[in-house]
């Protein structure tokens, strides 16, 4: 039988958790929720009483460490993975008995609206992968990293909204949001493969491009920031107008942070 364990990370998410947990109630079989460290707030009561399985594991500063250890502890063959500032729509919640039903998918993407703090937009672009079959996954417990299929991704219109508190896409949120956590993919990139969480990873390490990426930093910064700049706009972003053209700058200014915060590293090494 198909039955889904929804899978959350959060950190003192008490403005927002009940958002989310409203819209998988009678959705999903199972909810998971790990806590990025001590909760200081009401968001572990509200998990009790939507009959959470809770787990607190040691503070991080982001969702991807924890995701591996999420997923393991899922009891059913689907896993939905949402954030506390992520809800699914009516129609997507509607739907949900009835894609994982389909034979031969492995994973679906639904429609994500970017939100800039007061609106959504509607134009169909971006997408995000976060319902699949728990033995059809593997994942990389470092920042960024999508879950990796093996099967059919199905492509869904159906939307999974992301409405945080703010506007995602302001110089502040970049400044006060993206850059730390671009500091804290740098550092994973230097950390023993071994010691980082993985779900059903069979590489034994990390792939050739990180490697490069953490020898010459500084080459690959404008590569990167290029790069990941034209690839967000043309896949999708050009649809958004000016909130697309936003989106595409701040992603290529993430990942060429990515590159210089690899560089500070390694030059901090060199001296110390």
């Amino acid at each position: 039988m198909n039955k889904i364990s929804a899978c959350l990370i959060v950190r003192n998410e008490e403005k927002l958790l009940v958002r989310c947990l409203n819209s998988l109630s009678g959705a999903v079989d199972e909810i998971i929720l790990v806590h990025d460290g001590p909760c200081s707030d009401q968001t572990l009561n509200i998990a009790q009483k939507y009959g959470a399985k809770i787990f607190i594991q040691p503070f991080v500063g982001g969702a991807e460490e924890h995701r591996p250890f999420s997923f393991k502890q899922a009891s059913y063959n689907w896993i939905l993975q949402i954030d506390a500032d992520e809800f699914l729509s009516p129609e997507l919640k509607g739907s949900l008995a009835a894609l994982v039903a389909r034979p031969n998918i492995a994973a679906y993407e639904f429609f994500w609206p970017l939100w800039d703090g007061g609106k959504g937009a509607n134009a169909h672009w971006p997408y995000k992968r976060v319902l699949f079959r728990k033995d059809k996954i593997s994942f990389l417990g470092i920042l960024q990293f999508v879950v990796q299929i093996n099967g059919k991704i199905k492509r869904m219109n159906l939307k999974l909204h992301h409405q945080p508190e703010y506007n995602n896409y302001s110089l502040s949120s970049f400044r006060n949001k993206q850059l730390p956590w671009a500091k804290l993919q740098a550092k994973y990139y230097f950390k023993k493969f071994i010691e980082i969480n993985k779900f059903n990873y069979i590489k034994k390490d990390f792939s050739f491009l990180i490697k490069c990426r953490r020898t010459f930093p500084l080459l690959f910064l404008p590569l990167d920031l290029i790069w990941t700049f034209c690839n967000n706009y043309i896949k999708g972003a050009y649809k958004l107008g000016l909130l697309g053209l936003k989106l595409s700058l701040m992603s290529g200014f993430y990942r060429g942070a990515v590159d210089y915060y690899i560089f500070k590293i390694k030059r901090n090494q060199k001296y110390d």
